[in-house]
C-alpha cells in the first residue's frame, strides 16, 4: 500500500503494485521492483541445500523452543540475539551429517561452561525414562545443587518431552515422564545441568537413542 502526499498530483511513499515511491533530497523518486529470474526462484544447488537444512533445523527447534530459551539464554545475551537464533546459528554449523540431514548426536540444546554430566545412563520404566549419573563431591559446594535438565525427542512422532528444573545434581537420578501412548517410539535424549540461580549452564550431552 502506498500513501499519496500532497494529493493526486504529489508524490507517494510505499509500494504500489510493482513500483515503490519515496522522497530523496527533496525529490520524489519512483522505482520499479526488480523481477526475480527463474534461476533465482528455483535456486542453485547450494542454495537449495541451505534452504533444506534451514527448514529441517527450524522445524526441530520449534518443537523444543521452551527448552532452548533456557539453554541458550546466557549465550544469547552475550551475542545480543534471541535464544532461538543463537541455537539455530550453532546447530546449523555443527549438527548436520554428510547427507545434509540432522545428526541428533551433534545437536546442542544448552550452551555454557558449567560442569557437565558424568557417566549418564538411562533405562525405561512404567513412568517413562529414568536417567542416572555419577555424582562427585565438588570443591564448589553449590555444584551439588545444580538442577538437571533432560529432553527426549521422537522424530517419527515429532514430539519432545522435557524436564527443565529437575532434581539436584547430588541426587544422581531423575525420571522423565512419557505417556504410555508413545511406547515403542524411539527417542533421542540429552541431559544438562543449570545452576540454581540460573546464571550458569552446562553444554548439553547427548545420551543416546532409546526405544521407550
Amino acid at each position: 500500500m502506498a500513501l499519496l502526499n500532497d494529493g493526486i498530483n504529489g508524490g507517494f511513499t510505499g509500494k504500489a503494485g510493482s513500483i515503490i515511491g519515496y522522497q530523496l533530497n527533496g525529490k520524489w523518486i519512483i522505482k520499479g521492483l526488480p523481477k526475480l529470474s527463474k534461476k533465482n526462484k528455483e535456486g542453485t544447488l547450494s542454495q537449495n541445500v541451505c534452504r533444506k537444512k534451514f527448514t529441517l533445523m527450524q522445524a526441530f527447534l520449534s518443537r523444543v523452543l521452551g527448552y532452548i530459551k533456557i539453554g541458550f539464554n546466557i549465550e544469547s545475551k552475550l551475542r545480543m540475539m534471541t535464544a532461538h537464533n543463537a541455537a539455530k546459528s550453532y546447530n546449523m554449523l555443527h549438527a548436520f551429517d554428510e547427507y545434509d540431514e540432522i545428526d541428533y548426536s551433534k545437536i546442542c540444546l544448552t550452551y555454557g561452561n558449567l560442569t557437565g554430566v558424568k557417566d549418564p545412563q538411562y533405562l525405561t520404566n512404567d513412568l517413562g525414562i529414568q536417567f542416572t549419573w555419577t555424582h562427585e563431591i565438588y570443591p564448589d559446594y553449590n555444584r551439588n545443587y545444580d538442577q538437571v535438565m533432560i529432553l527426549a525427542f521422537s522424530p517419527k512422532d515429532n514430539i519432545a518431552f522435557s524436564v527443565c528444573s529437575g532434581s539436584k545434581r547430588k541426587s544422581g537420578t531423575e525420571v522423565l515422564e512419557i505417556p504410555s501412548f508413545y511406547k515403542g517410539s524411539k527417542f533421542h535424549t540429552w541431559i544438562s545441568f543449570v545452576s540454581d540461580d540460573r546464571l550458569s549452564i552446562s553444554m548439553s550431552s547427548y545420551v543416546g537413542v532409546i526405544t521407550y
